[in-house]
């Protein structure tokens, strides 16, 4: 690596990582990015970007977990079905036309930005991390969180928390503290299918994701403080963002 992919690793991690602790978001829509710049690789990008994500949303989950932000019955649901479309996503993203998956994200990202916005459920109603097992839906948001994931290079949290919100009402902290397991097994599988067909630039990876480790701690304690309208305009308006980035990305 050189000097200056260094530097860039160090800032994409502390800027992604803080990203990742505070919304429960793992960061792939500025890894990969930045990540394609360096390396030059789409797929190398979005390789190295899962190995990163799981590091720091690992570090995240932990903080979280240790809140009782996370509702694991949920999780569990989740993250099976996640595995399963994580590896859906790896294996259609090579037979799908690149604009098909680039117009997905954008009208996904954007209408989620705007129902996360406008939504107006009482957090305060809710304070239990115990809730009513809806099994077909938790697998369906599971699977589509980790189709994403394997398919963009992403957690899956862009969807798993506003879908988590909007369709079953879970409070914003425990869809964030309960993401992040999710992000963290969708991120581990995608990683290995990218890992064995040697689409991961390990050293890049472990630079960005050891300064993630420490800035995801930091936002996951700035999330377990704020108030819980504030997070889910933040998580709005950089759901917006991240369409907006996606739309004008060549």
């Amino acid at each position: 690596m050189t000097t200056i992919h260094i530097f860039e690793s160090i800032i994409t991690g502390l800027i992604a990582g803080f990203i990742c602790g505070l919304t429960g978001m793992g960061g792939g829509t500025i890894y990969v990015p930045v990540f394609y710049f360096m390396l030059g690789s789409i797929k190398k990008a979005i390789g190295t970007s899962l190995l990163v994500i799981f590091v720091s949303s690992l570090s995240a989950f932990i903080s979280h977990m240790k809140a009782r932000q996370v509702n694991f019955k949920i999780a569990l649901f989740l993250i099976v079905s996640g595995v399963i479309g994580a590896q859906c996503g790896s294996f259609f993203i090579a037979r799908i036309p690149d604009i098909m998956v680039k117009i997905f994200f954008v009208c996904l990202t954007i209408f989620l930005s705007f129902r996360m916005g406008k939504e107006r459920i009482n957090d305060t109603q809710i304070c239990s991390t115990e809730f009513k097992i809806e099994t077909v839906k938790f697998c369906l948001i599971g699977f589509v969180g980790g189709l994403v994931s394997g398919m963009g290079g992403v957690g899956g949290a862009i969807v798993l928390v506003p879908l988590l919100h909007l369709c079953v009402g879970l409070p914003i902290k425990i869809c964030i503290g309960t993401g992040l397991s999710v992000v963290t097994f969708n991120s581990l599988s995608g990683f290995a299918g990218y890992l064995y067909h040697g689409l991961v630039e390990i050293q890049t990876g472990l630079v960005t994701g050891f300064v993630a480790i420490f800035s995801a701690m930091v936002g996951a304690k700035v999330s377990l403080r704020s108030d819980n309208r504030k997070l889910k305009k933040i998580f709005s308006l950089i759901l917006f963002i991240a369409g907006l980035a996606i739309l004008i990305k060549r």
